[in-house]
């Protein structure tokens, strides 16, 4: 590791540069809904709901 505290990555990072959680679940929901309010990133299950993301 090297003594400079700008090369270390913060734990939050993601979230942080894309939003809050809500704005993370809400791309979650943009892109794995297949319209029908399947998961395509889970064969087709029903949508996680915001508890259920969360969790997971």
């Amino acid at each position: 590791m090297s003594d400079n505290n700008k090369l270390l990555p913060n734990a939050n990072w993601q979230t942080q540069q894309r939003g809050s959680n809500n704005d993370e679940y809400q791309i979650y929901l943009s892109c794995a809904d297949n319209g029908n309010g399947g998961d395509i990133t889970n064969g087709g299950k029903p949508l996680k709901t915001y508890d259920e993301w969360l969790a997971s």
